[in-house]
């Protein structure tokens, strides 16, 4: 059984087992290795040798691998866009008809502004007895006691 040379390129581009970019990368990457081998049949008539697949496998730079990596990223960008937009209609028809009914919304805000009154209500009955001075109430507790 004759020994093959390892090619790293699956681990430069795919670091995670979750990483969708890598891997997409990395079909990227087998996609330009086909392209060449089928380029490579047609011009030679015969597939490449090992030593011209190693230098093949040789080319790829980290900035070449890591061009790969960016032309995945703005597929997944651009794919994730477009279900957005698609689903976009869809998700506010829901929001819309499960959402929170209006008078839950209308009952909540006369609840807060009741709520706000009374409270003004109390600050201002407070200030009438006690004053406008915080010294004054005390002096006036103080007096009643």
């Amino acid at each position: 059984m004759a020994s093959t040379e390892y090619n790293p390129v699956f681990d430069n581009l795919v670091q995670a087992p979750d990483d969708i970019e890598g891997f997409i990368a990395y079909g990227l990457y087998k996609q330009a290795k086909r392209e060449w081998l089928l380029e490579h049949q047609a011009r030679e008539g015969k597939s490449p040798s090992p030593s011209e697949l190693r230098a093949f496998s040789r080319q790829w730079s980290p900035t070449t691998l890591q061009a790969f990596r960016e032309t995945a990223e703005s597929a997944l960008s651009a794919y994730a866009q477009s279900v957005l937009e698609d689903q976009t209609p869809s998700i506010q028809r829901d929001a819309l008809l499960h959402g929170r009914p209006l008078w839950k919304d209308v009952l909540i805000g006369v609840v807060s502004a009741l709520s706000y009154s009374v409270i003004l209500v109390i600050a201002a009955f407070l200030l009438k007895i006690f004053g406008n001075d915080f010294m004054d109430a005390v002096t006036a507790i103080r007096g009643k006691q």
